[in-house]
């Protein structure tokens, strides 16, 4: 299962490609990202054992030289702000109506 849309699309796959990860940790940080996944139901769509689940995003965070999922996802978030052309949180904040 990938991205839903064009936007997300690209902003995802820049960021495998920027951090070199492979087909099935792309798959997995996807599923995370535009579904919010949980490690049992990312294991449940892909077929794998949480435990298996779990080393690919060790392997992930290891890529890109983080250690926690809050870090991973606040570093999609940033690309996908860079991408929109929204650079700060006043601007994110106008974009979805909160001021």
């Amino acid at each position: 299962m990938m991205p839903n849309s064009k936007a997300e699309n690209t902003v995802l796959q820049q960021f495998f490609t920027n951090y070199g990860l492979t087909q099935r940790e792309s798959e997995i940080l996807s599923l995370i990202a535009t579904h919010g996944y949980t490690n049992k139901e990312i294991a449940e769509s892909c077929c794998i054992s949480e435990k298996t689940v779990k080393i690919h995003l060790a392997n992930i965070m290891s890529k890109i030289g983080i250690g926690s999922m809050r870090r991973l996802l606040a570093l999609l978030l940033q690309q996908a702000l860079m991408v929109s052309g929204l650079t700060s949180e006043k601007n994110l904040v106008k974009s979805v109506g909160m001021n």
